[in-house]
């Protein structure tokens, strides 16, 4: 398997300003994505929480907000040896113990606002954390000496990379007048695909490269609406 996607899966209520629609969040938003940019991934889709949320997006200003109950049903997933194995919302799941069984592959996770991790044992075995400048609860570069390898944490214009001691930051041009909701899930999914079909793993050019491609992706979505 290329890619296991573990973590919450949520049925989002989405409102730009009076219109309202739904769409399949969390895992559904990597997921969707991933299968844009490469259609011969493998992927495995094992939820562990499913939930429901609230969303409110304010194009202009290029901002989202939500409210949500993540864990309306939760269950212990079934570990399948991938190649990648990304975890949406570690601070939200109630029960983190398997991710002490993934054995093979890379590990990466992300946070969302809500709960601190009170298990910080967690850390040790991620080896890229993903989390908005928006969700950071703790001086960045202190966050980096906790992981196994890297936080990247992505903002509207960009992302810093820190593992504790290097730390370098990458910035990308703002789409102005365009739903931001998931598209920090999109940059993960696109680091992803760069990791795993990159030659010399070189971080930096996998990050510049994920911005790029969300970046064309958010313009091509403008230019259809114009």
């Amino acid at each position: 398997m290329d890619i296991s996607l573990y973590g919450h899966l949520t049925f989002d209520r989405i409102f730009e300003d009076f219109k309202e629609y739904n769409s399949v969040g969390s895992i559904g938003n990597v997921w969707n994505f991933l299968i844009k940019i490469n259609s011969k991934l493998k992927i495995n889709i094992q939820p562990t929480a499913i939930g429901e949320a609230l969303v409110l997006v304010n194009k202009n200003k290029t901002e989202r907000t939500s409210v949500g109950q993540l864990n309306i049903k939760t269950k212990k997933p079934n570990i399948v040896d991938s190649k990648w194995n990304h975890i949406m919302y570690i601070n939200e799941l109630p029960d983190l113990s398997f991710i002490f069984d993934i054995k093979k592959g890379i590990i990466s996770a992300d946070l969302c606002k809500g709960k601190a991790i009170e298990n910080k044992k967690v850390f040790q075995y991620i080896d890229y954390l993903f989390i908005s400048d928006e969700d950071v609860f703790m001086n960045i570069k202190e966050l980096g000496k906790l992981i196994k390898g890297w936080v990247i944490m992505h903002y509207t214009g960009g992302s810093v990379c820190t593992d504790g001691d290097e730390i370098f930051e990458t910035k990308v041009s703002v789409i102005e007048n365009v739903n931001v909701l998931g598209t920090g899930d999109m940059f993960a999914a696109s680091f992803m695909n760069e990791y795993l079909n990159s030659k010399n793993k070189k971080l930096k050019e996998i990050v510049v490269n994920s911005h790029k491609e969300v970046t064309n992706y958010l313009e091509e979505l403008v230019y259809e609406k114009s």
